[in-house]
């Protein structure tokens, strides 16, 4: 009994945490809109797995992409970086969108999160280099432009994927939808990675939003703490989660004064926008 109460214990602990992170973080299921709410490019969009088996952190894992059906390559990269059980369904929209303009996008999956894995935040960092490695060897599939690669993520997504800037310093732009902090980092550390941060970033923030506040919230952290340049624009009457396609998670947000149609078009549009200023990619 001394050998079998400990581990007997510690499996009891570690259920428990895992009904908690459930019920905090939820995995809702897809909600597609019957159609972007923004402007679409001339592309067909493929989308379709890669399963890659040796994972970064020792496990395989998965990258979904969306690609655009007879682009000419080189192709421009966008990475969207996720935590905290976020799926990459929840900005379909987003992915599909880019994808019809010519961008390669690429979404890692995230592990499941677990308060218990003091690298958890470091897994999702180690994955998404894994992913920009994969796609700039060739090893995704279409030949990519390694002077056009971009990163960014929602939430606490937001600073994942700057974290991951500061290690892959070959990013040359960053996109952050209404960014948030995490109350701790797992594995990583923010006064060692945001300084590293060198590509320009636009933040894209809800007037209404109390999670990523657009004055006096982590999104001035963040833009403090990163070196690098930044653009800002502040969506009027915009709230956290209808920066997602819609989930149960919309009930925890202040009240939008717009649709999330409306929401999303804004984000949509301005993010490509100001990828194509960046690339220097011409749409006339």
């Amino acid at each position: 009994m001394r050998r079998i109460l400990p581990v007997l214990c510690a499996g009891i602990v570690l259920s428990g945490c895992g009904i908690i992170e459930s019920r905090l973080f939820p995995v809702w299921p897809p909600n597609y809109f019957d159609e972007s709410p923004a402007a679409t490019g001339p592309f067909t969009v493929i989308e379709r797995r890669v399963e890659v088996s040796d994972g970064a952190d020792g496990s395989p894992f998965g990258i979904t992409v969306f690609e655009p059906d007879g682009a000419e390559g080189p192709l421009p990269v966008f990475m969207w970086v996720m935590g905290s059980n976020v799926q990459a369904y929840y900005h379909q929209s987003l992915h599909e969108t880019l994808a019809s303009w010519g961008y390669l996008v690429l979404v890692p999956d995230t592990r499941p999160l677990r308060f218990t894995d003091f690298q958890y935040h470091n897994r999702i960092v180690q994955l998404a280099e894994q992913t920009l490695d994969l796609a700039t060897s060739g090893a995704i599939g279409p030949v990519v432009n390694p002077d056009q690669l971009a990163a960014g993520g929602y939430s606490i997504g937001g600073p994942l994927s700057a974290f991951t800037a500061g290690r892959a310093t070959e990013l040359d732009a960053l996109v952050f939808w209404a960014p948030s902090g995490s109350p701790i980092w797992q594995g990583v550390s923010p006064d060692d990675l945001y300084p590293l941060v060198g590509a320009p970033a636009i933040y894209i923030l809800g007037e209404l939003d109390d999670d990523a506040p657009a004055e006096g919230g982590f999104p001035d952290t963040m833009q403090a703490a990163i070196p690098a340049p930044f653009n800002e624009v502040v969506i009027a009457g915009a709230s956290h989660h209808q920066f997602q396609q819609p989930t149960g998670a919309d009930a925890n947000s202040n009240t939008p004064e717009i649709t999330r149609e409306e929401q999303q078009q804004i984000a949509i549009d301005t993010t490509r926008e100001w990828l194509d200023m960046q690339f220097n990619i011409d749409r006339d």
